[in-house]
């Protein structure tokens, strides 16, 4: 989890979070980051037995720092669009915007499919970004939508509707910095299905298409893990 300290500084460095809430993002990066430096000290130890144990370990970790990541990303998006709404702090019944072309932005959309994805009703969280897809097709914010659609059905175990999320945002948006994300969890969800040469080819492209960056060096690790 090298890029934890690159988020950070980007985070603070765009002025979009609240001062409160950059606090308690900050002090939660930097929870996950003294448990990842504990995590990487015991894995040099560690005995063949006990690694299985600290990759889960490790995995939690990515899912807190991504959840982490998701939160700032919102709160960013929200502040670009000038007449978008602050979100609920509640976000376990996000509401649909009211009707009307009008009264629709891109960002209320995407904020409401996004409460959806952060509170794990990753149904609603599919329908609402397909929504968003069907309504502002050419925003820049498209990628990002495939890519929480197939978290959403990677989460849900529904691996081949998530590689087939990913692959539509790779050939669709080449450009996107989503792409070396979707090409590592599309790796990870080939590896889930037990297709180890796939997984094996979708890690070694990360590795080289994207050398310096984040998702590089899981890519390494979880190639490393595969028999």
């Amino acid at each position: 989890m090298k890029y934890l300290s690159i988020w950070a500084a980007s985070v603070l460095i765009a002025g979009c979070v609240p001062t409160a809430d950059f606090t308690a993002l900050r002090e939660d990066v930097r929870d996950v980051q003294a448990e990842n430096r504990k995590l990487k000290q015991e894995l040099q130890r560690a005995s063949k037995q006990g690694e299985s144990d600290l990759s889960r370990r490790v995995e939690v970790l990515e899912q807190e720092l991504a959840r982490l990541r998701s939160q700032t990303e919102l709160q960013s998006f929200r502040s670009e669009d000038p007449v978008a709404k602050p979100a609920a702090k509640d976000v376990s019944k996000p509401s649909r915007p009211p009707d009307g072309p009008s009264s629709v932005t891109q960002t209320s959309a995407y904020n409401l499919a996004y409460n959806y994805y952060l509170n794990g009703n990753y149904d609603l969280a599919v329908g609402e970004f397909e929504n968003f897809l069907r309504q502002f097709p050419a925003t820049s914010l498209a990628a990002h939508a495939r890519y929480w659609i197939g978290e959403s059905y990677f989460n849900k175990k529904e691996y081949r509707a998530a590689i087939d999320s990913y692959e539509r945002l790779i050939a669709n948006h080449p450009k996107s910095d989503k792409v070396p994300a979707a090409l590592l969890k599309e790796g990870v969800a080939y590896a889930e299905q037990g297709d180890v040469a796939k997984a094996r080819s979708f890690f070694k492209r990360v590795i080289e298409e994207f050398p310096q960056s984040d998702e590089s060096s899981h890519a390494r690790q979880r190639l490393a893990e595969l028999r």
